[in-house]
């Protein structure tokens, strides 16, 4: 019963990743990586950032369901 609900929350988690990777990635498209702005492209560099995190979280939590 635990490994089942483990891998239930891993799949849930999994989806919520996607939702957020898909949602940074259009935030990323709004932005400009050529900007002038000091502020616009310290957002650049946090999304990616973020973008990053999020790769890397969905990586794991897929190596650790097989």
């Amino acid at each position: 019963m635990q490994e089942r609900d483990r891998r239930r929350a891993m799949e849930q988690a999994s989806r919520h990743l996607a939702r957020a990777d898909s949602e940074v990635r259009a935030a990323q498209r709004l932005l400009d990586p050529i900007s002038g702005s000091e502020e616009e492209q310290a957002l650049v560099r946090a999304v990616s950032g973020a973008r990053t995190m999020l790769e890397d979280a969905i990586e794991t939590i897929r190596a650790s369901m097989w």
